[in-house]
């Protein structure tokens, strides 16, 4: 009876092993770079202020480049949805091709914001290497990627933008973070003005 009993707790230990092995094994893909785009900008509603979707400024190339495992080098073509859906719940695609395979990334606008002539968006989804051309396969990771554009002359004027692409989540409060830091403003505020 003993003897059974080891052995089912030495495969047992086998096999968590192997679990562990397999998940350490694994490579996540990490990007960080920037996009900049060689053409002009359309707004469909003409203003940066009012529009649904922005036409990007083809050809969309690779700028600077943080860090990255995919193959990125500076100056390749990123393909984006074009226009790109610029409202809140709107999703598009990204895509691009290296030596090593093609990653695409799936992504949902989650944060809208508004300037006196400009438009920000924030998007997450994932990104994953969708064919394999070369080494091992790269693990699918969360995406995240901003868009910026500006307007400064006014509706039907030039529109600057820029895009920045990364695995890593941007620096920014979440919204019950921000709630949190109001109330509790609100609160010394409140404290203060009972003292006096």
């Amino acid at each position: 009876m003993r003897t059974v009993f080891t052995k089912v707790l030495g495969i047992a230990a086998m096999a968590t092993g192997l679990a562990f092995a397999g998940a350490a094994s694994a490579i996540p893909i990490t990007t960080i770079f920037n996009i900049a785009a060689l053409g002009a900008f359309t707004a469909d509603t003409g203003s940066v202020l009012t529009a649904t979707t922005i036409t990007n400024g083809a050809p969309d190339v690779v700028g600077f480049i943080t860090s990255d495992n995919t193959g990125l080098v500076t100056g390749q073509a990123i393909s984006l949805t074009t226009p790109t859906p610029v409202t809140l719940g709107a999703t598009f695609t990204k895509t691009w091709q290296t030596a090593l395979g093609i990653f695409t990334e799936s992504l949902t606008v989650t944060s809208v914001t508004f300037g006196a002539s400009s438009l920000g968006i924030l998007a997450t989804g994932n990104i994953v290497e969708t064919t394999v051309l070369s080494g091992a396969a790269l693990d699918p990771v969360s995406a995240f990627y901003s868009a910026s554009y500006t307007q400064n002359g006014g509706p039907g004027q030039q529109i600057n933008g820029s895009f920045n692409n990364s695995t890593v989540p941007p620096s920014l409060p979440e919204p019950a973070t921000l709630a949190l830091l109001g109330l509790g403003l609100a609160g010394l505020g409140f404290a203060r003005r009972r003292k006096q």
